[in-house]
């Protein structure tokens, strides 16, 4: 069965004024469709925007994070939540291996978040997330009350999401794999949300299935979270996380990058990392 949302699904071929040129990769101008859809409903599924060989050695990476105590982690990873049989939450992910530094920095990725930033940004923070059988993500943020760091709002035709996230699945995902959830539109919302946190309680919530290769962009002050893993087969994916230009590395659940992290990049990626 179609649910309503598949209208926020975009696959680039379809998808407006584009240029495919793997050297340098998408560039995508956002159009009044994208757009539309993303103030209407919090989020943007853009498909198959990454390459395969990106997948392929950032999955490599994942593997070995998968069975590594955390005592043997690189500094600044470390657990953002206690790992659980059913949840593995990694922080600070992208200094844990050069192969997720392409992730950064994608061209597809950066136009439609300067776009809905609505001004200068930078590059946050990042994590990852495994799931296994029974796993969850409840869920949280809201339109009402208002969150500071993570606001929503739009005046003449400009869009300001003060924290955007993209999610990267890095294995095919299901509605019963725990697969990303919504409630769309709620990042406008005027009343706080009547329900409580777990996603069964919540009947507007909607599953965004996404496979491997594709990316979905949202604004943080969106409900989100997750449908519950009911198959047992493992949800893997990374979270990028671009703030407006002025606002500090997250903080909480260790989400600082190390200072030996810039220093180490181009100047092009010292930039995204920087204040503005």
């Amino acid at each position: 069965m179609k649910r309503w949302f598949v209208g926020a699904r975009c696959s680039l071929k379809h998808c407006g004024p584009s240029i495919w040129d793997w050297q340098k990769g998408w560039h995508l101008i956002m159009n009044d469709e994208q757009k539309y859809l993303f103030d209407l409903q919090g989020y943007l599924v853009l498909e198959q925007v990454v390459p395969a060989a990106v997948i392929a050695a950032a999955n490599a990476a994942l593997d070995r994070y998968e069975s590594m105590p955390e005592s043997e982690y690189p500094s600044p990873l470390q657990l953002g939540q206690e790992r659980t049989p059913e949840n593995l939450y990694i922080s600070n992910i992208i200094e844990g291996d050069d192969a997720f530094l392409p992730l950064m920095d994608l061209p597809v990725i950066l136009d439609a978040v300067e776009t809905v930033t609505g001004g200068p940004y930078r590059l946050n923070h990042t994590y990852t997330i495994y799931r296994w059988g029974g796993g969850v993500t409840r869920l949280h943020m809201h339109g009402t009350p208002i969150i500071p760091k993570c606001q929503y709002h739009c005046r003449n035709g400009q869009m300001v999401s003060t924290l955007t996230k993209v999610v990267f699945p890095m294995l095919d995902c299901d509605e019963e794999d725990g697969c990303f959830a919504v409630i769309p539109g709620a990042h406008k919302s005027n009343f706080p949300k009547p329900w409580g946190l777990e996603p069964a309680d919540n009947p507007p919530l909607q599953a965004v299935p996404a496979k491997a290769g594709d990316a979905i962009i949202f604004t943080e002050a969106l409900t989100h979270g997750s449908t519950v893993n009911v198959s047992g087969r493992p949800r893997r994916t990374l979270y990028y996380c671009y703030s407006i230009g002025y606002m500090p590395d997250w903080g909480g659940q260790g989400l600082v990058f190390s200072g030996e992290f810039g220093p180490r990049l181009s100047s092009e990626r010292q930039e995204l990392l920087s204040l503005k």
